[in-house]
């Protein structure tokens, strides 16, 4: 008998992210920022509350990144269900990555959200956040595109923690507290499949 799939919330859970997992010492908490070189595709309203915070934000930017806001974001809008609108665009990538990222790799959004008390993740696109987990067709999933790029999120044959328990905080994100406490529960449960 084929167990039937599991959902949380809106979401269909992939069973790979039970089986996979990282070298110990590595994760998401130990980001390179090498992911990050290509933008990201973010909800127009997304783009519109990171505008609506550009003063802040520029205050966070430093000489290898674009301070005019006019050139953050691509003019070409596609459609994508796994956003809210049904909508998405990209960041531009200027000097190699994306335009958030400073020289230091670390993401310009994020710091203005967390120095001016909005919240960490308050400018951040959510597929920022969630990274390296995913939503593909409101499926959770694993983003495999860091795979033989850094090693903080590659995934390893023999590893130390589960995606379950590196990817706490993304996953904790994407499904909300109790979400991710039934994720917990269920790792050490029966074998699951997606239909």
């Amino acid at each position: 008998m084929t167990p039937t799939a599991l959902h949380i919330g809106k979401y269909q859970i992939d069973p790979a992210l039970f089986e996979q997992g990282f070298a110990s010492g590595c994760g998401p908490f130990a980001c390179e920022s090498t992911c990050c070189a290509g933008g990201v595709y973010l909800d127009p309203a997304e783009k519109e509350r990171i505008l609506a915070n550009k003063e802040i934000v520029k205050k966070y930017m430093d000489e290898t990144q674009l301070k005019d806001e006019k050139g953050w974001f691509d003019n070409e809008i596609i459609d994508d269900s796994d956003f809210p609108s049904g909508k998405a665009l990209g960041t531009e990538v200027v000097n190699n990555k994306c335009v958030f990222l400073d020289k230091s790799g670390r993401c310009s959004l994020q710091r203005a959200g967390t120095e001016e008390k909005l919240g960490r993740w308050a400018l951040k696109p959510f597929f920022c956040v969630a990274f390296p987990i995913t939503v593909e067709d409101n499926v959770v999933i694993y983003d495999d595109f860091p795979e033989h790029k850094p090693k903080c999120c590659a995934i390893v044959a023999d590893p130390g923690s589960s995606l379950i328990e590196a990817c706490k905080e993304e996953l904790e994100f994407v499904l909300g507290h109790e979400g991710y406490k039934t994720l917990l529960q269920l790792k050490t449960g029966p074998s699951l499949t997606i239909k």
